[in-house]
């Protein structure tokens, strides 16, 4: 799948702001935090999921919130599902541990500020729950095991829409409606109902826990289940169709070595790189270099050297023409 992209970066400094508050002057009022006479350049991606709209944007982070405030004549009733971010090194994370989402309504007045630097945004039309379900969780984070999953979710679903094929859009989106009606009604049939999505979730936060644990040698499947709170068993059913969890922690360890011997910067010996990343045994890791990329470590540096390696496919332009705003996408909802 490819977003919609919408950037005020190509902008004059002083028209940044204004270009930014015009993409959304019909769906609610943006308000500067400070002076935006300055430059304000965002940049935000649009994913048109059919009955939802999934929004992921970067904001400046200048240490001036931006106030958001819901229309008084409302034309638009969606919810919307608010997840304030960051951006680490692999895209957008929780803003500090133990965010929440929180979730509006477009018809309800409101007015808050983002002051992260970044938020993710699911609006989702009345149409789409059976009945007003979402109105009891209005404007407070939601604070339960299942708002967590939420938020793991949609950040799961910002990381991997670029690898998502049309025709399993249904199937996101159904789990996505899912585990918004068993956030909002718990019951063992609406648990059972969303189990999918709450999987995809949880293996969501576990590969983040990997990513920020990957250099420690006390990264094991026990400790991984223990800091999730999980059981060993839903652990290892979690990651059994992408391998097995000490088969994933291994590729990524093997992953993030073959980085750092690709990077010309990095002048560090080979064991060194090898035990920085689990692998204290050289020979150990050699050989399952080997196996995994069908070179040697040292061939692979060598290839860099030389300018032979691979630096992965580019990235897909968005095709010209004209592209739906936001706005747009929104009212379509309601069709």
């Amino acid at each position: 799948m490819q977003p919609i992209l919408f950037t005020t970066a190509h902008l004059p400094p002083h028209q940044q702001f204004g270009a930014f508050r015009a993409a959304y002057e019909a769906i609610m009022d943006i308000g500067p935090g400070a002076d935006c006479q300055t430059s304000f350049a965002m940049s935000q991606r649009i994913w048109p999921l059919g009955r939802l709209v999934l929004t992921s944007t970067s904001l400046p982070n200048q240490g001036h919130p931006v106030r958001w405030t819901h229309l008084p004549e409302a034309v638009l009733d969606h919810w919307y599902v608010m997840l304030p971010c960051r951006f680490d090194e692999a895209g957008l994370a929780h803003s500090k541990p133990g965010a929440r989402p929180f979730i509006h309504s477009l018809a309800q007045p409101l007015t808050t500020a983002i002051e992260d630097d970044g938020v993710l945004t699911l609006f989702v039309p009345r149409c789409l729950l059976a009945d007003s379900c979402l109105d009891t969780l209005l404007d407070m984070p939601l604070a339960t095991g299942l708002g967590t999953l939420l938020a793991d979710l949609m950040l799961a679903l910002d990381r991997r829409l670029p690898l998502i094929e049309p025709h399993e859009v249904d199937h996101l989106v159904e789990a996505t409606r899912c585990l918004l009606i068993a956030a909002a009604r718990p019951s063992r049939d609406h648990l059972a109902e969303a189990q999918a999505p709450m999987d995809l979730a949880l293996l969501e936060r576990a590969r983040r826990l990997i990513r920020h644990r990957l250099t420690e040698p006390a990264l094991t499947p026990e400790a991984i289940y223990r800091d999730l709170g999980v059981s060993r068993s839903r652990l290892y059913r979690l990651f059994e169709p992408i391998g097995g969890i000490s088969a994933y922690v291994r590729r990524q360890r093997l992953q993030a070595a073959r980085h750092a011997l690709l990077d010309p910067m990095e002048m560090s010996p080979i064991t060194r790189i090898a035990e920085q990343w689990g692998f204290p045994d050289a020979s150990v890791f050699s050989r399952a270099f080997r196996h995994e990329f069908g070179v040697s470590p040292k061939e692979a540096r060598e290839a860099s050297r030389m300018g032979r390696h691979g630096t992965g496919r580019p990235e897909a332009s968005v095709s010209a023409g004209h592209m739906p705003s936001l706005a747009e996408l929104l009212r379509r909802l309601t069709a």
